[in-house]
């Protein structure tokens, strides 16, 4: 039952934007906004598709998180409102030209890009059985360190890779304006990443010696 829940939430979250992308353009033939909406309903689906094979509890804690969430406006809920109003920005601004004014190799770029972020993050959900959108210790499920995968190279692969997956939409729906909401989610992103980080240090059994190790929160070398 999880499993086509999940299926039928992001199918929403992939076509819904897209569709209101179309509608307030003013038209149906934006190839580069159904590629972009594709390649994430793709990335997605096979990844709750492995999820189920690998950690089907994973998916009943994405719907229905546990209790002890210490964010309310986590990450995954920005992406919601942000990518929403994202795309509907991309739309205005192929009906008015604002700023629809990215070259068709930044755009390809852009969508290249998109299509990397979310493979990443597919990867870290899948070394990751803990990877949840809410902010909490998952003590009922016997959460422990993972230090492998994207892990290894980054203390927060998921919350980077999304990052750059909603950078890199402006870009591959041609509207510059369409990156404001995406430095809003950054924001976002790197307060969440703040307080999670702070969390798992401490109330999470060996992360300290891991954050020892592996120095980086999002951008490797950086922060």
């Amino acid at each position: 039952m999880y499993l086509l829940l999940n299926l039928v939430v992001f199918t929403l979250v992939g076509l819904v934007p897209a569709v209101v992308l179309c509608l307030l353009a003013g038209r149906w033939d934006l190839w580069n906004a159904w590629v972009t909406a594709g390649i994430f309903l793709a990335w997605l689906t096979f990844q709750n598709l492995a999820t189920y094979r690998k950690s089907p509890d994973l998916l009943k804690e994405r719907l229905t998180p546990g209790p002890g969430g210490r964010v309310r406006w986590t990450t995954a809920r920005a992406f919601l409102v942000l990518t929403l109003l994202q795309w509907s920005i991309a739309g205005l601004d192929q009906r008015f030209h604002w700023s629809n004014s990215v070259p068709p190799a930044g755009v390809v770029a852009g969508i290249v890009l998109f299509t990397i972020g979310w493979g990443l993050a597919t990867w870290a959900a899948l070394v990751n059985p803990f990877f949840s959108p809410e902010v909490r210790l998952q003590a009922e499920r016997g959460q422990r360190v993972i230090h492998t995968g994207p892990y290894a190279i980054v203390r927060h692969p998921g919350y980077a890779s999304i990052l750059l997956a909603v950078l890199a939409s402006g870009l591959a729906l041609n509207s510059l304006l369409a990156l404001l909401p995406a430095v809003i989610y950054a924001v976002v992103t790197v307060r969440v990443t703040a307080i999670e980080d702070r969390m798992l240090h401490e109330e999470l059994a060996g992360y300290a010696a891991y954050a020892a190790k592996v120095r980086s929160r999002l951008i490797p070398g950086l922060w």
